[in-house]
């Protein structure tokens, strides 16, 4: 089986479809890559806490670390198209972040090897040389990717319509809520939940049962 290359494509648009601006392959493959994800909770603050109570916020970044890539001059290994070391990373430094006048920004990149197929950013582009010929021009190289995970709007705002069915604001009560801590996982912000006690017609913040069904209507910008 003929050994595939690391693929890394560049896109003006975010949804990275159609044809690639350029494409360009890892000379020689790292040994490993690594994926990361991020995840944001906060603590509602209540009076009278006497543990944490962490609500999930969003997701933060998810980043790609596809190693070195190795980059070789030796002769050792047959790149076509790259006559030395310095052609190759000149090359590969315009693809994944040259910057595109027409959209005012760097290229997306879409990033396929085996069952990886990801869209990403190039956040930095670092170079390590580590052999030299007699002359000083640069034998051997080390291309180091800091790479940050995006996707389209509009995917973004699909998958937030699907997982988002609750999009008229009604929460059941489950055992351990309190108003304050629901109206934060709503809004945000704990401190609409006094206009929440109202809207529901509860006689204080602490008249609420598991299993009562509660309305938590639209904010006024």
């Amino acid at each position: 089986m003929m050994l595939k290359k690391i693929k890394i494509e560049s896109y003006k648009e975010a949804s990275c479809s159609g044809s690639p601006l350029a494409t360009i392959y890892a000379f020689i493959n790292p040994s490993q890559y690594t994926r990361s994800v991020s995840v944001n909770y906060k603590n509602p603050e209540t009076v009278g806490d006497s543990q944490s109570t962490y609500v999930f916020a969003n997701y933060g970044e998810e980043k790609l670390d596809l190693g070195d890539i190795i980059v070789d001059g030796t002769g050792l290994v047959k790149v076509a198209n790259n006559k030395d070391v310095d052609g190759y990373i000149k090359n590969f430094q315009k693809v994944v972040c040259d910057y595109i006048g027409e959209v005012h920004r760097p290229p997306f990149l879409k990033i396929t090897w085996g069952n990886l197929s990801i869209i990403c950013v190039c956040q930095s582009f670092n170079v390590t040389y580590t052999l030299f010929n007699p002359d000083g021009t640069a034998l051997r190289a080390k291309i180091k990717l800091g790479l940050i995970c995006t996707v389209d709007f509009d995917t973004k705002m699909k998958q937030a319509r699907t997982s988002s069915p609750d999009l008229t604001h009604m929460r059941t009560v489950k055992a351990g809520d309190t108003l304050p801590l629901l109206t934060y996982q709503v809004y945000g912000d704990c401190y609409y939940y006094k206009e929440v006690a109202r809207v529901n017609g509860l006689s204080s913040v602490n008249d609420i049962e598991p299993g009562d069904q509660l309305y938590f209507p639209p904010l006024k910008n």
